[in-house]
């Protein structure tokens, strides 16, 4: 009996002392992060049976188990990713917000001064200083454009420099959790589980939620396997997966999330990644930096490609025609005709070597004079050249640029041509067929053919190896060109406003390009003239009436046509200034006579009122003329006072160009700091809600698991109470025995 009194004081000494230890634990770690209260659970052992009936044996310590709720556990991961994911994103769009919608830094105020330089011109046609302060607020717009550019360029690399960092965490706590799996694996094959072991994994998937959304599944032998994206393995057991942020495939200067297996690179999709760090950094760089990079990109193209038009449509103070204000890349131009729906090159056009852009238009006329088939003319100077076929054949350089003609023209046929804006850059896909030598890899290039209809977004263009199916980024929208379309369409894809074609090559079924039609225009964008008089605020032409018409008829200011949003001819009908004769045969109706081409129309009726056109040009006609009385149009002198094109220029700040004519410069701009204003409004709602999700989710799973130190203090002295009744048992069965040993002797 004395040994079973020492047995039970000796097991309740072991178990107050082992929850001495435990409780001590807990309050040494009240501020560890991750930490779970620890508890030891303890019963009676089986009793013994005695003839006076069963004995208890004292007290045994089952195990010592943390205070967790995986539900609650889980909860917290999600909330975490979640609120990273709204942090990093409200961190970095801030960042885009300010510096659009900063009232002095952005391009509103810089595009009101440039408009009211402008008017300035308009006003005083004649004034060198105004004409000098409109370039030189030009040049300031092109700065805050450049600057515009090399922010969002900064906040790119940014982005990169962050995906790199977060990759490179994400995979370092990969491996840490498979380590710590292996130990977790071999410790609890005795049965019982290492808690601290446990509370630390659980701190490493909360760590690695808040780096990307992860999802966990616990074996049965106490390992977890963790996942992300679509189902990519992060963790199996003691194996560890990697990631890191690499070039894309589609675009090297763009890093993305590739996964690990051996020597090979998966890209993961980007919409996959939907939570913590890595997802908000994917996102905000998806649906705002890009965004914002093209919506600016855009409106500098779209401002310059109208200024420029209207600009080359005026007179100088040379008498010349105008030439282009904004200067940037042009792009090389193949000419087709569509009959019966069908359309072929029939001239080519394209830049010498080492050359940007040429500032003016031009025309090209089949003659059918035999030995001077084609008349050349550069539109700004009326400066022109005859080639003939056989010298045309071989792609002459003619007036600054290249010119072909493989296909008809017809005789006496004229072409307008505009040399457009060249599409930004065109990249191969890194994973495309390589062509086996000596074939050419396929080069897709194209340009910007109108500006009404571009989009601000990326492309990415797809072959099956029959059709094209072209994909606009900003929101997904797809197009399919049907192989036949394409041949219908001399070999080249219209996609709103953008013309594309294979320059030399063609692509293999599975190729993929990305077009980027904006991608450095801000940076490569610069003012043209240098002379403030060759800046055309007048017009080309003018009205004029026969002094001795006998009627009451009078002819008004003679306007010229707006300049079509098409980038590919020119500004103006290159037949303009040709002189033109109005005889009214009699007082109801008139004819056109172009005396340079010798084209007379058929009489047609007067109305009062009405407007005139041919060439490119418009007038109205007032009162009623005599048989006989004559009107002209004829080309004008340069006149200092002549601010007419000015005006045009000056309407371009409110004429709806943008976005199919819905939208001018100020409106689009507008638009955008809306959307990213809205945004950000939005991201900080939700940010300021997440937070306190998160709070609330800790709040929950702290009140299982948290460590409570008045808890823990009563738990001391519970502890040092049983520990001593328990030395108090074993001292009164010493003195039993003691007795027994008295007796005895």
């Amino acid at each position: 009996m004395g040994a079973s009194v020492f047995g039970i004081g000796l097991s309740g000494l072991n178990a107050a002392s082992l929850g001495l230890s435990t409780t001590g634990h807990n309050i040494a770690n009240a501020n560890t992060q991750g930490y779970s209260r620890q508890s030891i659970k303890q019963s009676a052992p089986y009793p013994q049976y005695t003839g006076s009936g069963f004995t208890g044996l004292g007290v045994r310590v089952d195990t010592v188990q943390r205070s967790y709720d995986e539900f609650l556990t889980k909860q917290v991961q999600t909330a975490v990713s979640q609120d990273s994911y709204y942090g990093t994103y409200q961190a970095e769009i801030k960042q885009v917000d300010n510096l659009v919608a900063d009232p002095a830094a952005g391009v509103s105020p810089v595009l009101q001064s440039f408009f009211s330089a402008v008017q300035g011109i308009a006003t005083n046609p004649a004034s060198l200083p105004a004409r000098q302060s409109l370039m030189s607020n030009g040049q300031g717009l092109v700065n805050r454009f450049q600057v515009f550019d090399q922010r969002l360029l900064e906040m790119r690399q940014g982005v990169n420099g962050s995906l790199v960092s977060a990759a490179d965490h994400v995979t370092a706590l990969s491996k840490q959790i498979a380590q710590i799996n292996g130990q977790i694996a071999v410790s609890s094959s005795g049965g019982q589980f290492p808690n601290d072991l446990l509370d630390q994994r659980d701190q490493m998937v909360l760590d690695l939620n808040s780096l990307v959304k992860a999802t966990t599944i616990k074996q049965s032998d106490g390992t977890l396997n963790v996942f992300i994206g679509n189902g990519q393995n992060l963790v199996v057991g003691g194996t560890a997966y990697s990631i890191a942020a690499k070039p894309s495939a589609s675009d090297p200067q763009r890093l993305t999330i590739v996964y690990t297996q051996g020597s090979l690179d998966a890209e993961i999709p980007e919409t996959m990644l939907t939570g913590g760090k890595l997802g908000g950094l994917l996102e905000y760089r998806n649906k705002t930096l890009d965004a914002a990079d093209n919506a600016i990109a855009r409106m500098a193209l779209v401002l310059g490609q109208t200024f420029n038009a209207q600009m080359r449509q005026g007179q100088d103070l040379y008498g010349n025609m105008g030439t282009n204000f904004f200067d940037y890349q042009q792009s090389n131009l193949s000419l087709t005709h569509t009959v019966a729906g069908v359309s072929t090159v029939f001239a080519t056009v394209s830049l010498p070597t080492g050359v940007k852009s040429v500032a003016s238009d031009y025309s090209l006329t089949f003659t059918g004079v035999a030995g001077s088939e084609y008349s050349i003319t550069r539109l700004s100077d009326n400066v022109s050249q005859t080639v003939s076929a056989a010298v045309m054949g071989t792609n002459p350089t003619v007036l600054g640029l290249n010119w072909g003609v493989p296909g008809v023209m017809a005789a006496g046929e004229t072409v307008g041509i505009s040399m457009p804006p060249a599409v930004g850059n065109v990249l191969s896909n890194r994973n495309n067929t390589v062509p086996v030598p000596p074939l050419l890899a396929p080069l897709l290039g194209g340009y910007i053919e109108d500006v009404s209809k571009v989009q601000a977004s990326d492309y990415e263009v797809f072959y099956d190896g029959a059709d094209y199916q072209i994909t606009r980024q900003s929101d997904g929208q797809r197009t399919m060109i049907t192989g036949a379309q394409f041949t219908d369409n001399a070999n080249s894809l219209s996609i709103d406003g953008l013309r594309l074609r294979f320059s030399q090559g063609a692509p293999s079924s599975g190729d993929r390009f990305m077009v980027q039609p904006f991608a450095g225009f801000s940076r490569g964008m610069a003012i043209k003239p240098t002379d403030p008089r060759v800046l055309a605020a007048g017009v080309a032409i003018i009205s004029d009436t026969q002094r001795t018409n006998t009627g009451t008829g009078k002819i008004g200011q003679v306007a010229v046509d707006t300049p079509s949003a098409l980038t590919t001819t020119s500004a103006a009908n290159p037949a303009l200034k040709n002189l033109v004769n109005i005889t009214f045969t009699t007082p109801t109706t008139y004819t056109l006579t172009d005396t340079v081409t010798g084209s007379v129309s058929a009489p047609t009726t007067y109305t009062a009122g009405q407007t005139i056109s041919l060439n490119g040009w418009n007038v109205k006609i007032d009162g009623q003329p005599a048989q006989g009385d004559k009107f002209s149009i004829k080309p004008g002198t340069a006149q200092d006072a002549d601010g007419r094109n000015a005006l045009k220029l000056g309407e371009l700040q409110s004429r709806k160009i943008i976005d199919g004519n819905r939208s001018n410069y100020q409106e689009a701009y507008g638009q955008m700091v809306a959307v990213i204003g809205a945004k950000t409004n939005e991201v900080n709602i939700m940010s300021t809600a997440q937070t306190e999700v998160l709070k609330q989710a800790e709040i929950s799973r702290d009140s299982v698991s948290a460590v409570n130190l008045d808890e823990e203090a009563a738990n001391l002295l519970r502890y040092q109470q049983a520990y001593q009744a328990s030395s108090k048992v074993i001292q009164i069965a010493q003195q039993a025995f003691d007795a027994i040993v008295r007796i005895g002797g």
